[in-house]
């Protein structure tokens, strides 16, 4: 029965793919009526797998944490897609807790030794792209934003450090060390994606760059909950 609801599982992650093309279509084509529907959507359906993949696998430290992590992330969805500017904080808050799930989730433990000069390389990621993000945000009018986006770009710096830091841990599969890096690389992306629309150039490319990056970055980490099950811990009888 338990194989059953793997594949359950596996099938909602499934339809929030195929619901999330749906959204990169709308997206592209300025469609907002179906990026009001399939945006939230894909969220809830990677949200149902994951909880299934949680539910018949037995209580772990990943899933309970990314589980949270998805949930913030749609509210973070719902708030960013709400007209005015002054939804566009809030929705970062939201991100900002997600990414201290993701974070919480993959350090049972602090990062090895033999990967702490990830930090220095993501430090010089940031310095070169923070800044004209935050002299745009100023040029914008939107100044209060700049702290707000710094403070994010340094949490979600160490979400993309925390998965990358899997392949220094030597309990962490293969399988899993490559959703998980593909995840949170996918999502530094993303949101660096979406930065640079929003406070330096506007462009349609960027857009649905950040959406299909985005999606894709959800399903990959959903997945790692899926690696851990089978190459870790087993299946819950």
């Amino acid at each position: 029965m338990v194989f059953i609801w793997m594949w359950v599982a596996l099938a909602a992650l499934g339809l929030g793919l195929i619901l999330a093309v749906v959204d990169w279509i709308a997206v592209a084509g300025e469609i907002k009526r179906l990026e009001w529907v399939f945006k939230p959507a894909t969220l809830v359906a990677i949200l149902i797998g994951a909880g299934l993949l949680i539910g018949h696998t037995g209580p772990r430290r990943l899933g309970l944490w990314f589980l949270p992590a998805l949930g913030f992330s749609l509210v973070g969805d719902i708030l960013l897609m709400l007209p005015g500017e002054r939804w566009f904080a809030p929705g970062l808050g939201a991100f900002l807790v997600a990414q201290l799930c993701y974070i919480v989730g993959l350090n049972e433990t602090l990062p090895p030794a033999s990967s702490l000069w990830l930090l220095a390389l993501v430090a010089v990621i940031d310095l070169i792209v923070l800044p004209p993000v935050v002299r745009g945000a100023r040029a914008s009018g939107a100044a209060a934003l700049q702290l707000p986006v710094v403070i994010y770009g340094v949490v979600l710096s160490l979400t993309l450090v925390s998965g990358w830091a899997t392949w220094f841990r030597p309990t962490w599969p293969l399988v899993g060390r490559l959703t998980v890096s593909a995840g949170t690389t996918l999502f530094f992306a993303s949101d660096l994606m979406l930065a640079w629309n929003k406070f330096v150039r506007q462009s349609r490319a960027l857009q649905v760059g950040v959406i299909v990056t985005y999606h894709l970055a959800q399903i990959a980490l959903a997945l790692t909950i899926w690696m851990h099950t089978v190459y870790i811990g087993g299946l819950r009888a």
